[in-house]
This record gives structure tokens, sequence and C-alpha cells, in this order.
């Protein structure tokens, strides 16, 4: 069943969209504007992800998908800065992470654009500030899947490739059956890969702006 509802949390899996304004003019060293800048960095991480090189992004394990969009505003001829994303968990928490593991690949991002705080991200009161300050308010938000974390997929993903894994080298000799020691292998099968299974899927409670559940609405 589709879900769609016009309020930013869904299940376990929250939403942000952030528009901000590219600094015009050129960087301090003179050689490239503001956006040619950004554009560079953007494309770094574009081409990175292209050849299957991790990006630091990827050390944010809550994150769904994100996306940035370098636009043009014509009304005001700004060159405008829109993030969005889908993730996992209260948006505290979730720039809590970019401040704590990222915090120099958003300074990269994010310190081409007006009034960026001038420690960066790993000053998080400013950071939250400033994200809160340039936030979008959503219209209509969709999950596919807002009852599961993405650990929670990957775990079972993994459980299923070590399952698949198992039964197919297991069947590859003909001599072998469903006897006695078929079952003592499963179950050890099972034990080693107990931890794909343990891990709990997204409270679907909403938790606040803080990492705290709220039975608010």
């Amino acid at each position: 069943m589709s879900h769609v509802q016009d309020s930013r949390f869904l299940g376990g899996v929250n939403e942000l969209t952030v528009i901000t304004t590219i600094k015009r003019g050129r960087t301090q060293d003179g050689v490239l504007t503001y956006k040619q800048q950004l554009q560079k960095v953007l494309d770094s991480v574009v081409n990175r992800e292209s050849k299957g090189i991790p990006t630091p992004i990827r050390l944010v394990q809550t994150i769904h998908f994100a996306r940035w969009i370098i636009w043009e505003d014509p009304s005001s001829q700004e060159d405008k800065l829109i993030f969005t994303s889908n993730y996992d968990g209260s948006m505290w928490q979730y720039l809590r992470d970019f401040s704590t593991l990222i915090a120099a690949d958003m300074d990269r991002v994010w310190g081409n654009c007006e009034g960026y705080p001038q420690q960066g991200c790993r000053d998080f009161d400013a950071f939250w500030q400033y994200v809160k300050q340039h936030q979008v308010k959503t219209t209509a938000f969709y999950a596919a899947i807002p009852d599961e974390s993405l650990l929670r997929r990957q775990s079972l993903r993994s459980f299923k490739a070590n399952f698949d894994r198992f039964m197919a080298e297991w069947y590859a000799d003909e001599r072998r059956g469903c006897n006695g020691e078929f079952r003592q292998a499963f179950d050890r099968f099972v034990k080693e890969n107990q931890t794909y299974l343990n891990l709990e899927s997204t409270d679907p409670e909403r938790p606040s702006e803080h990492g705290k559940k709220s039975s608010s609405a």
C-alpha cells in the first residue's frame, strides 16, 4: 500500500528539504566563483559514486537518499542550492551525524552558501539553526517502506544472500539430502547469521526533534 501524507514524518522515516542561496562572486583564491566551486565538489561525489568509490556521506547509515541541486531562481536571478533527503529517525540526530561524522565534507558544500556558520558544521548549535532557518515545509511525503530502517533492510539482504549461498553449496553435491547432517549444518548457519535477524526494525512511533519519542502529532 502506498503511503502519502501531509506531514514530514511517516513511520520511522523522516524527510528534509533545505534551500540556501549560493554566494555571489569569486572565492578567496579568486580562481572560481562560489557556484563553480560548489559544482566541482558535487561533481566529485557523482564521479566517486559512479566508480564505486565510497563517499563520506555513506558514513551516515540512516540515509535512504540525499540529493543536491544547483538551481537559478528566475524571480531573483540568485543561484540556490536545494538539498533534499529521506532518512531514518529524528532530524536532530540526522544533522548531529553530519556534524560528528562528515563535518568537513558538509563545510565544502554549504560553505559556498550565504549565512553558513563561520565555525562550520562542527558548531552544531549554529548549524542546527542554519538548517532550521532554511528548511522548506514539505506538502506531501512518500515512503515506500516506512516501518523498516535502512540498516534493518540491509541486514535482511545480507542474511538472504548468505542463506542462498548456503543452500547452493549444500545442494551442489547431489549425494547430500535433507538428513541429520543437513539439520546440523543449518543450525550452525542460523547461529552464525543470527545477528542479521536480531536488528530491530524502525520504531513506528515518531521521535521528537531531539531523538526522544513523542506521542504528539
